[in-house]
């Protein structure tokens, strides 16, 4: 599998688009600075304002909209006790009582998701690339997945440092192959931080932000990166600079600069297509199946649908399922669904194609680092789906600004654009030019739209599709004809004597 990460700032934004085999994965959107804005890993000193027995939880002001939730589990036991600001780091190990008005050390567990705060814990910790540093714990936690002959690390870090820190063995020292001078370079880092985080702590007792990775795709990169990547790619040259310095871990030979002024490095590498296609309600699969995928408050539904005549085609409910776990697998990582996903598969009756099914599934989404369990498909065919997630969702309304598509092509007046919005934008267009032929020109010409399937099958659907609703508007029924042909925004629009009115490609 061959991975690129494409970075694209725009203007006072940071987009990183994850591709794998050229398919569109995973997408982060953040913006350069923003003080009040909230990320993982953020450190506050807060102030208690609210404490629930019945919840098993404090209500934390971080001088964010809403408080913070912090958990009696994530206040942390032993030496953890010391993140209450009541000795201001003092390390004497006896209880400290919880009172409301009183200042304690957090860190964002949680990014703030609709309408709840952010989460909390106590359990303070700094990560890097192969370790990450617990100030209060003395103690040193391995991965399980690391084997026995790695554990020589331990020796290492035992003779300088565990009299002072505790500390995680990452997974990623895998990589290493018994070389310690990244993890001897790295922990001295942290340490660093850890001690700048400590005095201004002591000299500021206020609720305030202490400490934030302001590069968000330095953290990103520091953990999705490995050995399977085949470059990074950047357009901003301050960036790519900054990338080559930081990333120490990462061969720098990999990251390249994009300067290209022509064509935008997300229409270079189709980003913008796939995000426009993919990030919609309604998702095509190459075999003319498609999802229906629904959000709610509560839970996501994905719902799967054939489509297509079985018996004309000879494509069997498993197939088409199979066809669908992928797309849903992708579906799940790009958008960032979180808490319960339902599946609606297509009904089966044999129960080795059920089980098939829930193997490939769990083969799919073991691409993705986040926590999750999925279940067997039940009798009436449901799988469900429980996944953690600590950032916003993903979905058209809140990731279409950031995208554009250049339209350099001699067309119309009526439809010159610099954007390309959408698919229903898209069709907006073609519906301007009608108005524009029929309405101020009043002909009287049979019009052929061609196109490609999606759309020609977008203006088609239903009782009340929009072609009906043009039927009503103009009085001429106009022909749509899909065009395999044809690229996703491409269409052609001629008369009855085959002339062509107006041709679109991008």
């Amino acid at each position: 599998m061959i991975k690129k990460l494409i970075i694209n700032v725009k203007n006072n934004n940071i987009l990183i688009a994850l591709l794998e085999n050229n398919k569109l994965v995973e997408f982060y959107k953040n913006k350069k600075l923003n003080k009040n804005q909230i990320s993982v890993g953020d450190i506050f000193i807060g102030k208690i304002n609210y404490i629930s027995k019945t919840m098993k939880a404090i209500f934390i002001d971080i001088g964010y909209i809403k408080c913070g939730f912090l958990h009696f589990y994530n206040l942390g036991i032993g030496n953890n006790l010391n993140l209450i600001l009541y000795n201001k780091i003092n390390n004497d190990t006896n209880k400290i009582k919880i009172k409301i008005g009183q200042k304690i050390l957090v860190q964002i567990l949680k990014e703030p998701i609709n309408n709840k705060g952010p989460m909390l814990t106590c359990k303070i910790n700094l990560i890097g690339r192969y370790i990450i540093l617990i100030p209060f714990l003395k103690k040193i936690l391995i991965s399980k997945k690391i084997k026995k002959k790695k554990r020589e690390i331990i020796k290492v870090i035992k003779k300088k440092y565990l009299k002072k820190f505790g500390f995680i063995i990452r997974t990623s020292c895998i990589e290493l192959n018994n070389k310690f001078k990244l993890i001897n370079k790295e922990i001295k880092i942290l340490i660093k931080k850890w001690k700048l985080i400590k005095k201004k702590i002591l000299c500021n007792l206020n609720i305030n932000k202490i400490y934030s990775e302001n590069n968000f795709y330095f953290s990103l990169l520091r953990d999705n990166l490995d050995n399977n990547y085949k470059y990074i790619i950047c357009n901003n040259f301050y960036l790519y600079k900054e990338l080559k310095k930081k990333i120490f871990f990462f061969k720098k030979k990999k990251i390249n600069y994009y300067n290209n002024n022509n064509i935008s490095i997300f229409d270079k590498y189709n980003i913008n297509i796939q995000i426009k296609k993919y990030l919609g309600k309604k998702v095509y699969l190459y075999d003319g199946s498609y999802l229906i995928i629904e959000h709610t408050e509560a839970l996501h539904v994905i719902d799967i649908n054939s489509n297509m005549n079985f018996k004309k085609k000879n494509i069997n409910s498993l197939n088409v399922n199979l066809i669908a776990m992928k797309e849903i697998a992708r579906q799940i990582r790009l958008r960032n669904m979180g808490g319960i996903i339902i599946i609606d598969c297509i009904d089966m009756i044999n129960d080795k194609h059920k089980k098939k099914i829930y193997k490939y599934l769990k083969k799919e989404m073991k691409k993705d680092k986040y926590k999750h369990k999925i279940l067997p498909p039940s009798k009436f065919n449901i799988i469900q789906i429980t996944r953690h997630r600590i950032r916003q969702e993903l979905n058209i309304n809140n990731i279409e600004k950031y995208t554009y598509y250049n339209n350099n092509h001699n067309i119309n007046n009526t439809l010159n654009s610099n954007i390309i919005e959408s698919p229903f934008f898209h069709i907006k267009k073609i519906e301007n030019f009608l108005n524009f032929f029929f309405l101020k020109k009043k002909k009287n010409d049979i019009i052929f739209i061609h196109t490609h399937p999606f759309i020609a099958s977008y203006i088609k659907y239903g009782l009340f599709s929009i072609r009906f609703k043009w039927f009503l508007k103009y009085k001429k029924w106009i022909n749509i004809i899909s065009r395999f042909s044809f690229n996703y925004l491409e269409y052609k629009i001629l008369n009855n004597k085959n002339k062509c009115l107006l041709h679109f490609k991008y």
